[in-house]
């Protein structure tokens, strides 16, 4: 571990293999900066950058598809957050470093979890109440407890050959003694088209959590170069108000409606679970 009386406290890092991905995660820092200012951002890669978005770039010792291990043991930060390349960060989510003033591991859970890949276990069956967590946002809080745990998660997946990292986690954590804490979905959202189900008395969304992004950057398709064009412009507009009007980031509480009650199609959807409503709503426009 770094000397803590030589580095900022919290900060952000991301790690990233190769040219597509470290394009990935530069862009994805140029959105944690503008939502989150003043915490600094590093990136833990096998190749040369100067992108100037990241504050300082240290060398991989081992290029593999997991590298964020390596860049949650190594960071110099007491308080680090590690985000995947593939995110967008809307909102600002500095109070998880508050969390893990208390709290040794944070993390969202998997939210595909009736899948193949979320039933994968690793040497015996977990609870469905302790579902995988989502390795997209990982928080810890420097310990020699957290050095081990980490060590321990990597040394499994290089030993074991595991080609998916939750199904580890999930055990791992399990069997752990460490203070765990899940953050709300909003923190790494992973189905993004949750929101237009939400209205007024939803959060808003913190971090958008899109494996999309990999064919971008790979050249399979068009790189998009805005959330707009990501997830669409009226989806993205929807999270914008949601944002203005969310309380625990300093919004104004007003009503917000869903997206899935506006026009004339949100009318005949409201007609058809709920007639006297629908009309109603319907006559209104």
């Amino acid at each position: 571990m770094t000397d803590p009386t030589s580095e900022p406290r919290d900060g952000f890092v991301f790690a990233a293999t190769g040219q597509a991905f470290i394009q990935l995660a530069a862009e994805a820092a140029r959105s944690l900066r503008a939502t989150n200012p003043g915490v600094p951002i590093d990136l833990f890669t096998d190749g040369e950058v100067t992108d100037p978005v990241f504050d300082r770039v240290h060398q991989l010792g081992r290029s593999w598809f997991r590298p964020k291990f390596e860049a949650l043991r190594r960071s110099r930060f007491q308080r680090t957050i590690c985000l995947d390349a593939d995110v967008i960060v809307v909102a600002d989510m500095r109070d998880v470093f508050e969390v893990l003033g208390r709290f040794d591991f944070v993390a969202a859970h998997e939210q595909r979890r009736n899948t193949a890949s979320a039933m994968r276990q690793l040497t015996r069956p977990m609870p469905a109440a302790f579902p995988q967590i989502n390795g997209g946002m990982i928080g810890i809080r420097q310990s020699p407890e957290t050095q081990a745990f980490i060590d321990l998660v990597e040394r499994t997946m290089i030993e074991g050959n595991h080609g998916r990292d939750q199904y580890v986690l999930r055990e791992l954590l399990f069997d752990s003694d460490l203070r765990i804490w899940v953050l709300p979905p909003e923190y790494n959202l992973m189905a993004v088209r949750q929101v237009e189900v939400q209205g007024t008395k939803f959060t808003a969304p913190r971090v958008l959590h899109l494996p999309r992004l990999h064919g971008h950057m790979k050249g399979r398709t068009k790189r998009l170069e805005s959330p707009a064009a990501v997830i669409g412009p009226a989806l993205w507009r929807h999270i914008q108000r949601m944002i203005a009007a969310d309380m625990t980031l300093g919004g104004t509480g007003a009503p917000l409606a869903r997206p899935v009650d506006r026009g004339l199609f949100g009318s005949l959807r409201a007609i058809s679970a709920n007639v006297a409503l629908g009309l109603s709503r319907l006559l209104r426009r």
